[in-house]
Order: structure tokens, then sequence, then C-alpha cells
């Protein structure tokens, strides 16, 4: 991990650099990445890379200073050293007492599995995908990325941790001759060979199929105001979007989400308790340490519909005079850490799914979302619907397409009514700022009693 670089250099530069402001640190970085990819019935690439560097940063009152440089020397690392305090005057003197090294790991086993492994792999799932006649092109992905990092900064740790990320996905399009749809579902988490071996990466890429072909003979979704019921298996879109981001305290201490200033205060239903953990084994969120060093841990941030806390790194930590939740990450060493989610999720409740659509009347039954947009400062959002079906006297009916919904976060919080018993996870990489980190996202099935829905 340490190439040429010395302990002795590390620490050194990391109390140097403390004197010119309150925290100091250097990140190190090695991420070896290999990826198999199938498409149109045959290997279409196999991909095998790795990326190196080390990034030094300086928080100082409001600002952050940082620097990095990809080659793993001692030279390149002193020139990167002495590029970043070239314009910074001396503050304090301090002498920083480095605890014993610790190293650790999420998963001590990494998967490994070798290239024909992934090419199976990627060539059963083009197989699963085509499932009926009517599709016309698959693209099957297996990547594999093991993260090894290792951080020193002015409080005295020296952490070094390895994260094994496993993602699996199809994206099958279908056709009937007058209109084509797409359908793509993904799977994956954090974990080493024996997790990745039990993935069901096969049925994955059928459902991939399967959903693509049934939403060709689906009727475009009736627009209007209605009752909604998001089954589990929607992944968490809406507290991931609508909620989720606007309580990053980057953008809820500086005006821009629809929390700012509303810590204890209600914003959602009773109902509805919400969580960031990163803690969560196996998640593509989880970690042990986040990109500073602060030990991963639940973060109840609405309990019973109260807002109790924001998501913070330590700069946030320090400009609003708490500390840090474990939330500051980076896509890579060349980028600066900043507040992002984990695995974020709204807690189980009471009733059953089945009740819960036998409740509903008539209305929508979403399945599964896509993308969308929200506005953080007014909370305002729209999503689209890739799976859904009308409920119909209580019971799901014929599947629908087009469908998207139309909505405020803060208020759709606090008119859902029921909460299932169940859970379902999705997952992905979330941007922000120009990086992508691993996230998942989770909820239980909701009804939200009405919501504008729009079709075609």
């Amino acid at each position: 991990m340490n190439g040429k670089i010395s302990d002795a250099l590390l620490y050194d530069i990391v109390s140097g650099l403390s004197r010119f402001g309150q925290y100091s640190e250097i990140f190190m970085e090695d991420t070896k990445k290999l990826s198999a990819v199938y498409e149109n019935s045959m290997l279409d690439r196999l991909e095998n890379g790795s990326e190196s560097g080390v990034s030094i940063r300086l928080i100082d009152g409001c600002r952050t200073y940082s620097a990095y440089t990809c080659e793993i020397t001692e030279e390149a690392l002193r020139k990167t050293y002495s590029a970043l305090i070239s314009s910074l005057k001396a503050k304090n003197n301090s002498d920083i007492r480095f605890e014993r090294p610790v190293s650790l790991s999420t998963y001590k086993t990494r998967s490994d599995r070798q290239a024909e492994e992934k090419i199976n792999i990627v060539a059963d799932m083009d197989k699963a995908a085509r499932c009926d006649k009517r599709i016309i092109q698959a693209t099957s992905s297996y990547i594999e990325s093991h993260r090894h990092t290792r951080i020193i900064n002015s409080l005295g740790q020296d952490i070094a941790q390895q994260l094994n990320y496993v993602t699996a996905y199809t994206i099958a399009a279908a056709s009937d001759g007058k209109t084509v749809q797409s359908a793509y579902i993904p799977v994956g988490g954090v974990f080493g060979l024996e997790e990745s071996m039990n993935m069901d990466y096969i049925t994955a890429a059928k459902e991939s199929g399967e959903l693509a072909v049934r939403n060709l003979t689906a009727k475009n979704a009736p627009a209007g105001t209605m009752t909604v019921v998001l089954a589990s298996d929607a992944g968490g879109t809406m507290v991931h979007e609508a909620v989720g981001h606007g309580l990053e305290a980057d953008l809820a201490c500086n005006g821009m989400s629809v929390y700012a200033g509303r810590l204890g205060q209600k914003v959602a239903s009773e109902l509805i308790t919400v969580v960031d953990d990163p803690t969560l084994k196996t998640r593509r969120g989880n970690f042990i340490y986040d990109d500073e060093g602060t030990p991963a841990k639940e973060n109840i941030l609405i309990e019973n519909g109260v807002l109790k806390n924001y998501m913070f790194d330590r700069l946030y930590g320090y400009k609003e005079n708490t500390v840090s939740t474990g939330n500051g990450r980076r896509q890579s060493f060349r980028h600066r850490p900043i507040v992002r989610m984990s695995n974020t999720y709204i807690r189980p409740g009471v009733s059953s799914p089945k009740e819960i659509i036998s409740s509903a009347g008539n209305g929508l039954y979403v399945k599964r979302m896509g993308g969308g947009q929200v506005n953080t400062v007014t909370g305002d959002f729209v999503f689209e619907v890739t799976e859904g079906c009308l409920i119909e006297n209580g019971k799901l009916g014929e599947p629908v397409r087009n469908a998207t919904l139309i909505g405020n976060g803060p208020q759709i919080m606090s008119e859902i009514d029921m909460v299932g018993t169940d859970l379902g996870f999705g997952m992905g990489t979330c941007g922000k700022e120009g990086q992508g980190v691993p996230v998942s996202d989770a909820q239980p099935t909701l009804r939200i009693p009405s919501i504008t829905v729009g079709g075609i």
C-alpha cells in the first residue's frame, strides 16, 4: 500500500501540515477493478485496471485545501506537500502522538474471481435475459472493484480498510415492432468470495428481460391525483432523493434544503423513521470507517416523524460546532471528502403489504422506480415509475407504463398513513458535485393516500 513511502515521512507531513489549521490528513488509495461485459450474445470486453494515489488535505476554519499525486514515491509526496503549504501561514505548533496503526477489513477474503468465471457469469446472464423472442438486445456486466485505503490524520489516527464491491446487471431491450421497452435490475454489494458466489445474478438478468417484455403490452398509466402504494421493491428511491439529500449538512446548513433549520420539528408522519447506517454488512454503502477515518455508526435522521439530526463530515462538523456522523466520503484520492449518504432507509412498520394494497381501493401500485429530479431547496420532485400496475378494488390489476410521481418530499412523507413490515433494498452510485460513491437505499411498502401521477 505504501509503495516507497516510509511511515516516518507520512507522519511528518501530517504533523507539519497540522500547524497551518485545525485538521490535516493523508489519504492513500489503491483500487483494482476487473469487469466483464457481454453484448449481442458475445463477449464485448474484459477490462482489468488499477489506480493508486495519495491526497493531502487541510481544514482551516471554514476552508479546506487539498492536493494529490498519482505517484507513490517520497519525492512526489514531498513536492505535493510543498505545493499545498506554499501559500499558507503557520498559526500554531503542536505535536501529534499517532496511534498504533490499525488495519481493518470489512471482508478479509477478496472475491478474486478468475477472468473465465466472470465471462461465464455474464454469458449465463445474457442467456437468462433472452427469455422471449421479443428481446432484441441485452447487455450484461459483472464488475468487481477492490478498494484499499489508508488514512493518517492529525487526530493521531492511522487506519486502513479494504472494501470489495461486486455489481452485476443486465440492460434488456424488447420490441414488438412498434415500440421498444428496456429494463435494468442491478444486484451486488460489499462482500468477498463466499457472498459473491451466493448472489443470484441469473434471476436478476431474467427479471430484466421479463420486465422489458411485460412493459410492451402494458397500457399507458392514467394521469391525475390518486392513492399510490410504493412496494418495498421500489428500493428507497423516494427516501434517498426526496429526503436524504436534503439532510446532508452541506445543503441543510447553507439554506439549500427544505429541511434547513428544522431540527426538533415534525417533518414527516409519526409512522416514519429514517436512518442512515453504513454498518449494514454486505450492503453497497457499507464501511467500517468513512473516508476521513470517522467510525461508521447508525445515524437516526428522522424519528417518528421528528427531525433528529443531519449527516456531517469533519468540515461541516467544525463549521457547526458538532461532530462528524461518519458521512465524509470521496470517490477517490483525486476528490475531496463531502457529505454523502451510505445505506439510507425507512424503518419497517406494522402493516402487512397485503393489507396495505387491499386498503388502497383504486389507485397505482409502484413496484420499481427509476431516476428523477429533486429540488432540495423546495423539496419538489418528479420520479419515473419503471414498473407498475393499477390497483382495482384493493387488488393488483393490469400493468401500466409511462407513469411519473410528482410531489413534495416533506408533504408526502407527512401524508404516508401505512408502513409495511417488509423492507426492500435498492443499490446504485450516487452522484453529487461531480463525484460518485456506492450507496444503497431501502423502504417498506408505503401507502400515500393522495399524490399526483403523470401519465400519457
